[in-house]
């Protein structure tokens, strides 16, 4: 399926954050649609405005945050997240949104060496790099996104929006599991990831600016563009991994989170319209 056929790039306007859509409106291969604001996904959302909160409450019906980044990246970015790193209260809690600090990985593997050790993954020419960085993902986030599947696996889930600092990576590979699920088609999946390159156009500066600082990444600019891009490739290489290596979407969520098959059908069933 070509990109001519897919939805327009449904970015939503929320003042503060980046990169913000509804991974609604897809065609599934039974004929169905992939479900309108049930789940977003976003870059960081810690500084939104007074204006983009109230739209995320009372426009979309987001009731409920999963927040994948480690607490290195929770304590570059602050303030926020009271429990985790700083006494400032969680602006999202007076709307009525609850925040769940999910990590996709534990603190300890964001040392100096093994944050290097990553990115050179995404640095690599071609997509094994990016397919090793989201087998990573994969066998680390079992936890994080065993959250996310039980809350849309319950029976009238509210909206969620789904993140990590850029909204690409931990977040893309969340919701190529939920697409692979219903059956949406490989390349609208690797299409659908590749808007984050939209939606972070006006960033990459300062990503890349950001990465080239690391001693590991220093002078390689061709390496470290590769590494904020989202090409479909990348994404279309990683679903082959996830099929072989992990026996697709439905066993992963199965046997390495956890959830029954009541669940999974559950979830199936309130992900599409």
């Amino acid at each position: 399926m070509g990109s001519n056929s897919l939805p327009s790039p449904p970015f939503i306007e929320i003042e503060g954050i980046a990169n913000f859509r509804d991974i609604g409106g897809y065609p599934t291969t039974s004929s169905k649609k992939v479900r309108n604001g049930l789940v977003y996904r976003a870059a960081d959302p810690s500084k939104v405005t007074l204006e983009g909160l109230k739209k995320m409450k009372e426009e979309l019906g987001i009731t409920t945050i999963f927040d994948f980044r480690s607490l290195p990246e929770l304590q570059r970015t602050g303030p926020e997240w009271a429990d985790v790193e700083t006494d400032h209260p969680d602006p999202f809690a007076p709307y009525g949104i609850t925040r769940h600090w999910t990590p996709v990985f534990a603190a300890q593997d964001y040392g100096p060496e093994q944050v290097a050790l990553r990115y050179k993954h995404y640095t690599r020419s071609g997509t094994e790099g990016f397919v090793q960085a989201y087998r990573d993902i994969l066998s680390s986030g079992t936890e994080a996104y065993e959250k996310v599947f039980r809350h849309l696996a319950q029976e009238a889930p509210g909206g969620c929006l789904v993140h990590c600092t850029a909204g690409k990576d931990r977040t893309g590979v969340l919701v190529a599991l939920l697409f692979l699920l219903v059956g949406v088609e490989h390349e609208v999946i690797a299409e659908e990831y590749s808007f984050t390159d939209l939606g972070l156009q006006h960033l990459k500066p300062m990503f890349i600016e950001r990465l080239l600082r690391n001693p590991a990444l220093a002078g390689d600019e061709a390496g470290v563009a590769n590494m904020v891009s989202s090409r479909t490739e990348c994404m279309r290489d990683s679903i082959v991994m996830i099929n072989e290596e992990f026996g697709g979407a439905e066993t992963y969520i199965k046997d390495r989170c956890g959830l029954s098959q009541q669940e999974v059908d559950w979830l199936k069933r309130n992900l599409v319209a």
